[in-house]
């Protein structure tokens, strides 16, 4: 992907990610209930990976680490991705540098490899494993 695009998408994703986490934070709850932008489980009916990472995220906002981490412990990685990408691509922009995109370019090479992708598609695995165990306990 050509670094304008790469910072155009990711600029697009944090802006509508930081709307929908202040959205969650101060118009619904996090009790499980209410509206989902998951396709995946409104086609399915099953929980995805990442299946509670806002409410997840909302609640390490408010100090409710282990709360955090039960809904999915996704949240962590993905706060932290979001907020650092955010930053490093304004960063990025403002200075005309290429930061943000040589490290994109060097993860995306490795993703490639075998000893990699596994582990974490495994890991990806075990969570949606839990997060499906949750739904219907």
């Amino acid at each position: 992907m050509p670094k304008k695009q790469l910072y155009q998408l990711v600029t697009l994703l944090s802006v509508l990610a930081y709307g929908w986490l202040i959205y969650n934070s101060f118009f619904t709850n996090t009790s499980g209930e209410g509206i989902t932008v998951c396709w995946f489980k409104t086609v399915s009916g099953l929980p995805c990976p990442a299946c509670g990472s806002t409410s997840g995220i909302v609640e390490i906002f408010k100090g409710n680490f282990y709360k955090a981490f039960q809904y999915n412990p996704f949240a962590y990685s993905s706060l932290f991705i979001l907020i650092a990408s955010s930053f490093w691509v304004t960063y990025d922009i403002s200075t005309k540098k290429d930061g943000f995109y040589r490290f994109y370019l060097t993860v995306n090479n490795k993703l490639k490899k075998k000893r990699i992708i596994i582990p974490i598609i495994l890991l990806f695995l075990i969570i949606w494993m839990w997060n499906i165990y949750k739904a219907i306990h």
